[in-house]
């Protein structure tokens, strides 16, 4: 008799199978593949919607994780950025930015739910291990997305400045009404750069640090093939 685990695999491969030439199918494989290993322990939550899959995608895998009995709950988009440093008005337009958004957080445990909602009820705020050790990610490669991040931050209001000429009321129009930001400057240059240096995993949807991808036998090496073992283990096939 096939496993939760096999059924699993075998109804979203099927759900993968009907999806049309516009949807990404990388995407809506490595969430797939995220699902499997969070069914399988790997990994603690799923984040569900906070990608472009399409809207039917993302119904049918809700009612799959219903219908296994997960835990599935709707939240904030979260956020590990660290906004103290940024001027108030530019870290408060980036936070309102998040605010309407919602996404689903999918778990087996009850007490991980419980995690969940701690931090949905604190509008999705929350500390860069905390996030890596609910989305079971490296904690190494969250602590380098959120440089990532810190770095196109600290890039687009660098270019406001140089456009604004310094003048922070113009840097804000600029902002809010969405002006061609394009880099310049050798730091505005090495600031982009940075900031879309994006390393992938064998298999896995997170982004690599430089330290997972320059070594061997690093966390997110273990990681990818701890997700190969346990899809060969589901019987997914994204044929």
């Amino acid at each position: 008799m096939p496993t939760v685990l096999v059924e699993t695999g075998h109804r979203l491969s099927t759900l993968l199978g009907k999806q049309d030439e516009f949807a990404d199918r990388r995407e809506l494989i490595a969430e797939i593949h995220d699902f499997l290993a969070m069914l399988e322990g790997i990994k603690p939550v799923l984040l569900h919607g906070r990608g472009l899959a399409p809207s039917h995608w993302m119904e049918e895998v809700l009612k799959i994780a219903y219908n296994i009995g997960l835990c599935v709950i709707k939240g904030p988009f979260w956020d590990a950025t660290t906004y103290g440093e940024f001027p108030d008005w530019y870290a408060n337009h980036c936070r309102k930015e998040l605010q309407p958004h919602r996404a689903w957080y999918i778990c087996k445990d009850t007490t991980i739910a419980e995690s969940v909602r701690r931090v949905n009820d604190a509008a999705g705020h929350l500390s860069v291990s905390e996030e890596a050790r609910l989305i079971g990610y490296p904690e190494c490669c969250v602590k380098a997305h959120y440089e990532r991040s810190r770095r196109y931050h600290w890039g687009t209001l660098a270019i406001l400045e140089r456009l604004a000429n310094g003048d922070e009321k113009k840097m804000q129009n600029l902002f809010t009404n969405e002006a061609h930001l394009v880099p310049v400057t050798q730091q505005e240059l090495n600031d982009f750069e940075m900031a879309f240096d994006i390393r992938e995993p064998k298999l896995g949807s997170w982004n690599l640090c430089h330290a997972c991808a320059r070594g061997t036998n690093s966390p997110s090496e273990v990681l990818s093939q701890q997700y190969y073992d346990v899809v060969q283990k589901a019987e997914f096939t994204s044929v």
